[in-house]
């Protein structure tokens, strides 16, 4: 009996055992997300999960955007498309209403000359007068369309309207840069010059 009274004094309370690493009793972790709780240097997971989540939100917006501003290009796009086409018919309306107008008020000119020229006994008085009415009828279908004259004669020389094809030496009371003589008409329509009138200007020689 005293060996074993001996023999549980020496053994002692197992509880009182030191671990020798110095951890005594404290219980291991059990799993590795008790680990990453029990670390206070460990990453915040909540938080980066937020941060993919605004980024994938982030990155779905853009994608709509984009593509919204695609859909919307291609409609701008076929809306010049079609404004150009609708352009370029218009334009070719009025070129061919144009020509119609011209037509309708250049026939009955043509209508004269052949009259004229039908005639079984023309004298050349009647020849001349009948010239002097088409031309007349012809000018006056040029005015209803906006033509004008340029006046020359007598008018100082105006390189904008004038061409000065010759000179001569003006007489002893007239002015120098003054149209002496019309060589050619010219004519203008709305102010712009359709064909400049072919013009003789007085210059004394230097």
């Amino acid at each position: 009996m005293k060996h074993g009274k001996d023999d549980e004094a020496r053994k002692g309370p197992v509880n009182d055992i030191k671990d020798p690493c110095g951890r005594g009793d404290t219980p291991e972790p059990s799993n590795a997300e008790d680990i990453l709780l029990e670390d206070a240097s460990a990453p915040d997971v909540t938080s980066i999960m937020d941060e993919l989540r605004s980024a994938r939100d982030l990155a779905e917006r853009l994608s709509e955007e984009n593509k919204a501003l695609s859909d919307a290009s291609a409609r701008a796009r076929a809306d010049f498309f079609n404004f150009r086409q609708r352009v370029e018919r218009e334009r070719e309306r009025t070129r061919q209403l144009a020509s119609e107008s011209a037509a309708a008020v250049i026939i009955p000119v043509l209508d004269n000359l052949d009259r004229a020229l039908s005639s079984p006994q023309v004298d050349l008085d009647s020849l001349k007068r009948g010239v002097q009415m088409v031309r007349d009828q012809i000018f006056s279908v040029l005015e209803g369309m906006g033509v004008s004259l340029i006046e020359s004669i007598g008018k100082p020389f105006d390189p904008v309207f004038h061409e000065a094809v010759a000179i001569e030496e003006p007489e002893a009371d007239a002015s120098e840069g003054i149209i002496t003589e019309e060589i050619q008409p010219g004519y203008t329509i709305a102010g712009k010059v359709i064909r400049a009138a072919r013009v003789k200007v007085a210059r004394r020689a230097s």
